[in-house]
């Protein structure tokens, strides 16, 4: 098989694992996406106000 005909089959596989990936991920992601985001603005309102990270003043 020629180097040409290589390039060809892979730029092939390429354009066929594109047209796969936004077909599978694409719309579901931007859809999901506003959603996602309205519950970890939720989320984020039921923290506590402390966090988990030591003090500087134990680190020292």
């Amino acid at each position: 098989m020629s180097n040409e005909q290589k390039e060809m089959q892979n730029q092939d596989f390429e354009e066929m694992m594109e047209q796969r990936i936004r077909q599978n991920f694409s719309a579901p992601a931007q859809a999901g996406a506003s959603a996602s985001n309205e519950r970890l603005k939720e989320m984020n309102k039921k923290l506590p106000a402390w966090s988990l990270e030591p003090p500087y003043s134990f680190l020292k």
